[in-house]
């Protein structure tokens, strides 16, 4: 049975969606947001006899042959009357959630395509609705009427399916693997929730909690929830904010800083990436509180625009909410202030590592002749957390058993007429030294985990400056030894020999 439906005003304005301002992943979660909030609100029929369906499957499909994309889900599906506030324009549903403009289907599909098509079956129900939407034949033939087509199905048929064809987007490889990774953390808790399972081109979406520093069995996470007023409107904020770890597992980094703003328990500002970092707490993009602190908060009073990828707070609404926000984790901001790396790792002084950095600098002194210089003069707390993660920190680096990275061998030319060798050995250690030297053995030991350079211990080339630099050293206090007076030392001499070769090391590494 077919019937005529009347979709005014002409569906020529459907081509206006192709224009939004749309990102891939935003527009897909759109269909998304559809399928999870008829299984929300349906969840008690659903669940219950004769039916006891708990869970919903959403399979996202984007054929670049047929340059098709398809949207399937099992939810509770539409019967007829649904069906066609779905195709109209305007048409909000009743109930508040993630479908609260009732316009997601009309402007995704818009958005991607020329033509699309939906069927849709109730659950319980025998009927099958289908309808096609060409715009372009549409537009072209001032035409404002539809035929939805209705056929018998079996009763254990539900869900709604959306086709998408003559894309006029295409979903490349790179953007692919990136609509994979935001709509995994986009809908984390529906998929943590184990009720909500998303396939993208088959594959199972899936999300793992971010690493969160933690010591001695306290992690450091709050809980968080405070209210306040703008403009006559009561706003109620609640969630989370933590101090990400620096464990090399991938969930504990710079891209997984910041804060993820939810509604409705699905991500309207976040992402890998793409987290809220407003400057009045972040500050630089590099700061440390950019790399470390993170959170998801809750802002179901919030006003959010029709794409929902954003909030409508330019009025002023942003600004109270930051400086409300602020106020309630101050000492979390200033945790992570305080928390640099909090050990290095044996990654950092492995031999590979140590390999490389022993090349780097050989190449460097086999350049440069080391000449003996001579001159003939003589020469308080904010809170009880913050000191608490200050005794963490102090505890866990002195609670650190050394390692150490195999010797690097150095020959260093002197005066043209002979050389002479060196071992530098990094160690991770708690102790205090930044080096130490064995003038016996010859030996150089180098603590990488020294608060002082700790920071930037991490990079490759401040390991081949910093042994440079402490080379450099050793031999400007061998070379400034007074004769015969091996405790003494020439201070001006020394000064003049390590800015001296620390000036040579310079331009050999050029």
């Amino acid at each position: 049975m077919k019937e005529k439906f009347n979709i005014q005003p002409e569906a020529g304005i459907l081509s206006v969606f192709s224009r939004l301002n749309y990102k891939v992943w935003y527009a897909i979660a759109e269909f998304v947001d559809n399928s999870t909030a008829s299984f929300y609100e349906n969840y008690k029929t659903m669940s219950s006899e004769p039916y006891n369906i708990t869970k919903l499957s959403v399979h996202v499909t984007y054929n670049d042959i047929e340059n098709t994309l398809t949207i399937q889900d099992d939810a509770f599906g539409m019967d007829l009357a649904d069906f066609k506030k779905a195709i109209l324009l305007d048409q909000k549903p009743q109930q508040i959630g993630r479908n609260e403009f009732g316009m997601g289907l009309k402007t995704a599909a818009s958005w991607f395509g020329n033509t699309w098509t939906v069927s849709s079956t109730r659950l319980g129900s025998d009927e099958e609705y289908f309808t096609e939407v060409n715009i372009s034949k549409m537009k072209t033939q001032h035409l404002n009427e539809i035929e939805i087509e209705t056929k018998k199905v079996h009763k254990n048929k539900h869900g709604t399916t959306i086709t998408i064809y003559d894309l006029t987007k295409k979903i490349s490889g790179t953007t692919k693997g990136k609509v994979k990774e935001i709509l995994s953390s986009m809908y984390r808790r529906d998929i943590k929730n184990g009720k909500i399972n998303i396939y993208y081109d088959g594959e199972k979406l899936e999300f793992h909690d971010f690493d969160v520093l933690e010591y001695q069995g306290k992690e450091w996470k709050k809980e968080i929830n405070f209210n306040f007023e703008f403009s006559g409107n009561k706003y109620n904020v609640t969630g989370f904010v933590g101090i990400l770890s620096d464990k090399k597992t991938g969930k504990g980094s710079y891209k997984n800083a910041g804060f993820a703003l939810f509604r409705y328990g699905r991500i309207i500002l976040g992402g890998p990436d793409l987290n809220y970092k407003p400057k009045e707490i972040f500050q630089q993009s590099q700061s440390q509180i950019s790399i470390k602190l993170f959170g998801e908060l809750n802002m179901e009073d919030f006003p959010v625009n029709q794409a929902k990828d954003g909030f409508i707070w330019d009025d002023g609404l942003e600004e109270e909410f930051l400086k409300e926000l602020k106020l309630n984790i101050l000492d979390y901001i200033k945790i992570a202030k305080l928390s640099k790396s909090e050990r290095i790792s044996d990654d950092f002084i492995s031999d590979e590592s140590s390999d490389e950095i022993q090349k780097s600098v050989q190449n460097v002194l086999d350049s440069v002749l080391l000449t003996k210089q001579n001159d003939d003069k003589d020469f308080q707390k904010d809170n009880k957390e913050i000191e608490e993660f200050e005794k963490m920190q102090e505890d866990y680096n002195n609670s650190a058993e050394e390692t150490f990275s195999k010797p690097r061998f150095y020959n260093i030319p002197i005066n043209g007429l002979k050389e002479s060798q060196i071992s530098v050995i990094w160690k991770n250690s708690p102790d205090r030294d930044l080096f130490t030297y064995d003038s016996k053995k010859e030996e150089i030991y180098i603590n990488l985990n020294h608060p002082f350079f700790k920071p930037f211990s991490t990079s490759q080339d401040f390991k081949v400056l910093l042994d440079g630099f402490v080379i450099s050293y050793i031999y400007a206090e061998k070379f400034s030894i007074y004769p015969e007076k091996e405790y003494l030392i020439n201070k001006y001499d020394f000064l003049q020999n390590l800015n001296s070769f620390l000036y040579k090391f310079g331009r050999g590494k050029k």
